[in-house]
């Protein structure tokens, strides 16, 4: 508490009144003891129980500073950089001791060393060293050197220092402001650099997890947008819908359709798969029991699947069951299969009976349309023909400006799957 006040003090010129009695803070300094010789150079500085000597201020301080003391460095550094008393004024040299000052953690050391170093007004302006100040003062955990690091590496802090602008700073500084004080801004530029495939600081993995932290944190509905695109577009489509519906919530209109869409492509899809369920269990039902001719019939009558057709019959020929197949639905094998184990096994089913049409249909007088007309012939209606063995939804299309490389999509399927929290056995992660 003393020493905050002695600063105050001396930055504001209040001399608090001279003590009688001298503090054996001079004897402690000399046995190494950092704090006493900062209370020494307050001492001189102030003449407070000693003759006031800006000049012997300044050295005690520099001992301080010397043995790990910020406050020493700063205030030496002050001192200098005013010239008071007996003290010849030195800027250039007092802003290096306050920059100390800053490396070391020391707020108002950052604030002053980092006001002279972009002043036009001061002698010693240098941007260089700034921002060099500004990282290690940042590192050091005083949280407006990350901040004002990001204004100058981003913007030239909104024109005013254009000469600063470097993007690879801008990432370093937001990464930290962002991490460390979830600053805004800090997160937003973070997203940009790391997320932007053309940038020079591409990283998928900081770019997915920062553009995260802007939509689910910050509520950025732009940001849920881009992270819905990056996982629709490596097939995490559940998750690439989840950040469309965010993102309609947090205000970006857009995605507000392309969140029906997906509600629209799931619902068709649970109805598909849930009409493929109750398909296979219609063929797994009298294959598990032996009955090889009611699997074929329910594949190629009710189920109208090549998939399940292809399944009971190959099972049927397995088993050395074809006998039990009926002939029309060897007919039917036949004019879905063109060739293939399948077809193989229809054939030769089909001659063992003797029918005559093995190997022949699809061509001649068993042409598609021939081989219809003979089935209504023997059979009263037309050849029954399968449906798709896929949903008739298909995933909506990724907006034009969310195409990326495949190259690109690969590193951000990588980045998902090493990312803490993701579902590291989910199959796009195989």
């Amino acid at each position: 508490m003393f020493r905050t006040l002695v600063i105050l003090g001396l930055a504001l010129g209040f001399t608090p009144a001279v003590q009688a009695q001298q503090s054996p803070s001079q004897a402690a300094c000399a046995a190494g003891d950092g704090e006493a010789c900062f209370y020494t150079g307050a001492e001189y500085a102030q003449g407070q129980g000693v003759p006031e000597n800006k000049q012997r201020a300044v050295d005690y301080f520099l001992r301080a500073c010397n043995l790990g003391v910020p406050d020493g460095c700063n205030t030496a550094g002050y001192l200098m950089s005013v010239g008071e008393g007996n003290l010849e004024r030195n800027v250039e040299l007092g802003v290096e001791y306050m920059a100390q000052a800053c490396t070391m953690g020391h707020e108002d050391g950052c604030s002053r060393s980092l006001g002279h170093f972009i002043s036009a007004s001061s002698p010693a302006r240098n941007y260089g060293r700034a921002v060099a100040t500004a990282r290690a003062g940042c590192e050091a955990g005083v949280r407006n050197p990350c901040l004002w690091g990001l204004d100058w590496s981003w913007d030239g802090d909104s024109g005013d220092h254009p000469d600063m602008i470097n993007l690879e700073n801008a990432a370093w500084f937001a990464e930290r402001a962002c991490d460390r004080y979830r600053d805004i801004k800090g997160c937003d530029v973070a997203a940009r650099v790391y997320a932007n495939p053309e940038a020079a600081t591409f990283d998928p993995e900081k770019g997915l997890r920062y553009s995260m932290i802007r939509c689910d944190e910050q509520q950025s509905g732009g940001d849920c947008r881009n992270v819905a695109a990056v996982y629709v577009s490596i097939d995490e489509y559940r998750l690439g819908a989840t950040y469309y519906e965010r993102a309609c919530s947090n205000g970006h209109a857009n995605s507000c359709d392309m969140a029906r869409q997906w509600q629209t492509y799931f619902r068709d899809q649970a109805a598909y798969e849930a009409n493929m369920a109750a398909l296979n269990a219609q063929i797994e039902a009298p294959l598990a029991q032996g009955r090889y001719g009611d699997a074929v019939s329910a594949a190629i009558n009710t189920a109208r699947s090549r998939d399940l057709a292809e399944r009971a019959i190959l099972a049927a020929r397995q088993a050395g069951r074809m006998g039990d197949i009926a002939t029309n639905d060897l007919y039917a094998a036949a004019l879905w299969f063109s060739s293939g184990p399948v077809r193989q096994a229809a054939d030769a089913e089909l001659a063992a009976r003797g029918t005559g049409l093995e190997g022949r249909f699809g061509t001649g007088t068993n042409s598609p349309g021939a081989a219809d007309a003979r089935w209504r012939e023997l059979y009263g209606s037309s050849a029954p023909t399968y449906t798709s063995s896929s949903a008739s939804s298909t995933p909506p299309p990724m907006a034009s400006a969310a195409d990326i490389s495949a190259a690109t999509r690969d590193r951000y399927r990588y980045a998902h799957c090493v990312m803490s929290g993701s579902n590291t056995s989910a199959q796009v992660c195989q």
